[in-house]
Formats: structure tokens, C-alpha cells, sequence
């Protein structure tokens, strides 16, 4: 990006905005627009509405009906999304009563009012909001917001830059989100593979009489859960233990002092974990998970709790075929309940007969280290364009966006 320095600039009196450009003139944003909340808290979204309806997150929704037909800019009023979402938009939409809309742009661009916010109104958003249970934007603070303001047509040549580097940018990132989730599906791809059938390509295959699981190595044996676990139902019958919780990101000690999730009102009734136990979420099959705990604990007495029995199998193994009977649904075939609900479980039964194949020990040992060193080996690049993303997203906020407002290239 190469930027021109103007000749002359002047001091804004405004800490955060420094010196701006000598003929840039200082406004307030509510010189500049109108600025009012919508009117809907709930709605009946409709997945193909023919209109859409901002709320305080990224995801926008659908309705079939509007109260605005104009260019505007909206921005979170409260919640996560203070100083940290904004839209852009030109047409019929509606919008939450706890978003913002700034519209009927005078002597500005909305696109530059757009830019200017994205870019700057974090550095006084979250420092001069109410704290509630969340964070609150008031009127008065971005009513009373600094613009740096330069001619029309500096704005829409600003405009016009931004859009040209964003762009780039958007592409940039989109390339290394696609790559993330082609690596997640080859992380996926290499358990179910190594688990199912070895690492051997020539190895003599057989029939497991197992629907889910096909073919399996010839010298391979299967067995139902019920004579490789032992489930454990163990309550506690006291407090004073850490709550543990089974997340997609594995067993974790949960922060009750937060308040955050859901809480109990006696975790005297909750069932022991000891370290090494599995744990699974076996109520919740589409957001549920299973792990091994590296804690001692306790947690809900809705959740399963078993433990290896079976000595000639391999913990990590084991879990490696657990964990993809969410990742690929497997599990769901054999589940009950209401999915629509969240509610669709894998019953005891149902678990206690599901069938597993097991390799010889040696063997179930090198397919568990194998999958570890590519699970290391794709989660460092996964790592990296994770990092690259974040690179991405921050480039203009940390040596960009001021200065294209500061230094434009015109």
C-alpha cells in the first residue's frame, strides 16, 4: 500500500485521532446522519425471507418484511458485538431494536462512515459503554463520536482504496478458510481410515457383518462395547469437587464462579470422573463429544462414564473410534429421542452392543501413533492459517486503516 502524505496537518484535539490533514474538517457523527434503534426484539425468521433483518451478531436473518428502504450503516447496540460488528447495506431490510441505523448522510458517504467506524470506534466503544450484564452502547457516545472528516470526493477515493484492498484481502482469507476445512476433513479422513482398515493398503480384507464398518482386515477381530467398557455410575454424594464439562474441545474444568452455561443447583448429585476415564455427552449425538479426562472430578449424572476394561486394548484407540462416531454420525443411526430438540441419545443399550473392531494390541498402538503425529503435523498448518487469517483481519486496524483516513492515496 503506498500512501501520500498530505503537505499540512493539524492537531484534532482528540487523543485517540491525533493530527489530521490541514483542510479536514472535525464533526460529530450526529452532524452527520440520523441515527435510530429499530423497533422488533423477536421475530418469525424464515429461511428464504425475501429481506434482511440485522441483529447484533454476524449473522444477519431472514423476513419477508421491511421497515427501511435506504443506504445505511448498522451497528450493534449492545451484547459481543459492541464497537465490533457493522453492516453496510443499500436496499429494503429491518433491523433489532437493539441495533443501531445510521442513514440520511449529510455532507458524507455512507461507505465512508462505514470504513471510518469499522476501523476507529473501537477505541472508545468498549471504554465509554455501560456496564450491565453485557456491554451497552448509549446514544450520547456515538452521537457525540470525532469524524475526521475530508471532501466528498477524498472520501470516495478513500472509498474506492478500501474496497480494492479489502477485496484482496477477503479472497486472501476465504483461500486459507478453504484450506482449513479441507485439512479438518483429511484430519477426519485419516482416522476413519486408520481405524477401520490398518495402515497396510495390502493387507487381506474380510467381511465384519457390520453395516457402518464394511470391510475390515482379515486377522482383525470385532467386539460390542459391553466386553471391552465398563460403565461406571459413581454419585458423589458431597461438594467440594471440580465440575468437569465435556465440550468438542474435550473434558475441561468448568468456572461455576462465572455463572456462565448451565449451573446446578447440587453437584452433590453429580457422578465421579477419575483421570483416565472416558466421558461422553451421550444425550446430545449432534453436539455432543467423548474424551479421555485428565482430571479428577465430577459431572453430570446425565452423561456416561465408563472405563477400559478390556486389557488388550488401546486407550487412545478407542477413543479415536469413539470420537468419529460423532464426527461422522455414526452414532446417530442407533440414537433415540427428539433431534429437533437437541435431544437425540445413544441409549445404554444401544452403546453396550454397538461393535468395535480390534486390531492386535501392537497393532492398535502404532495406528494411535500414527493418527497423534498427523493430527500434530496438520494441526501446525492448521495453526499457521489460523494465524494467517488473524494477520489478515488485523492488517488494516494495525498499520492500515488510520493511516488510509490519515494519508490517503489520491
Amino acid at each position: 500500500m503506498k500512501l501520500s502524505a498530505y503537505t499540512k496537518y493539524k492537531n484534532s484535539g482528540v487523543e485517540w485521532l491525533g493530527f489530521i490533514p490541514q483542510n479536514w474538517e472535525l464533526v460529530r457523527l450526529k452532524f452527520l446522519c440520523k441515527i435510530q434503534t429499530g423497533d422488533k426484539d423477536t421475530i418469525n425468521a424464515v429461511e428464504n425471507g425475501k429481506y434482511p433483518f440485522f441483529v447484533r451478531s454476524q449473522k444477519i436473518e431472514r423476513i419477508n418484511s421491511y421497515s427501511a428502504d435506504c443506504e445505511a450503516v448498522l451497528t450493534a447496540g449492545d451484547g459481543a458485538g459492541v464497537g465490533k460488528v457493522y453492516h453496510y447495506f443499500k436496499g429494503k431490510f429491518d433491523f433489532h431494536q437493539r441495533v443501531y441505523m445510521l442513514n440520511q448522510f449529510n455532507n458524507c458517504l455512507g461507505r465512508f462512515v462505514y470504513y471510518y467506524l469499522k476501523s476507529n470506534f473501537f477505541k472508545v466503544a468498549l471504554e465509554g459503554s455501560a456496564k450491565s450484564t453485557v456491554d451497552s452502547l448509549r446514544l450520547p457516545l456515538i452521537q457525540n463520536f470525532e469524524f475526521s472528516l475530508p471532501s466528498t470526493i477524498e472520501q470516495q477515493v478513500i472509498i474506492s482504496f478500501l474496497d480494492r484492498e479489502t477485496t484482496k484481502i477477503d479472497c486472501l482469507i476465504e483461500k486459507q478458510q478453504r484450506l482449513i476445512k479441507l485439512l479438518e476433513e483429511k484430519r477426519q479422513a485419516v482416522i476413519s481410515h486408520a481405524v477401520t482398515k490398518g495402515m497396510n493398503p495390502n493387507v487381506a480384507m474380510k467381511d465384519s457383518g457390520v453395516e457402518w464398518l464394511d470391510k475390515v482386515p482379515a486377522h482383525w477381530q470385532t467386539r460390542k462395547l459391553k466386553y471391552i467398557f465398563q460403565i461406571r455410575k459413581r454419585i458423589s454424594g458431597e461438594l467440594g469437587h471440580d465440575i468437569l464439562a465435556i465440550t468438542q474441545k474435550g473434558i475441561r474444568v468448568k468456572d461455576i464462579e462465572s455463572g456462565e452455561g448451565q449451573l446446578s443447583m447440587d453437584y452433590s448429585k453429580y457422578q465421579f470422573v477419575k483421570i483416565g476415564d472416558f466421558a461422553m455427552n451421550h444425550m446430545d449425538l449432534l453436539t455432543g463429544w467423548v474424551d479421555i479426562s485428565k482430571f479428577n472430578g465430577v459431572t453430570s449424572p446425565d452423561y456416561r462414564v465408563f472405563a477400559l476394561v478390556d486389557a488388550s486394548c488401546v486407550p487412545l484407540y478407542m477413543l479415536y473410534l469413539l470420537q468419529m462416531g460423532y464426527q461422522q454420525e455414526i452414532f446417530f443411526a442407533y440414537g433415540q429421542g427428539s433431534s429437533h430438540l437437541g435431544r437425540w441419545r445413544l441409549p445404554t443399550e444401544a452403546f453396550k452392543d454397538f461393535i468395535f473392531p480390534c486390531p492386535p494390541t501392537a497393532e492398535q498402538q502404532k495406528i494411535a501413533c500414527f493418527i497423534q503425529t498427523e493430527h500434530t503435523r496438520i494441526d501446525k498448518i492448521i495453526d499457521k492459517c489460523s494465524k494467517t487469517i488473524a494477520l489478515l483481519k488485523g492488517l488494516f486496524a494495525k498499520q492500515g486503516w488510520k493511516s488510509c483516513f490519515i494519508t490517503p492515496y489520491i
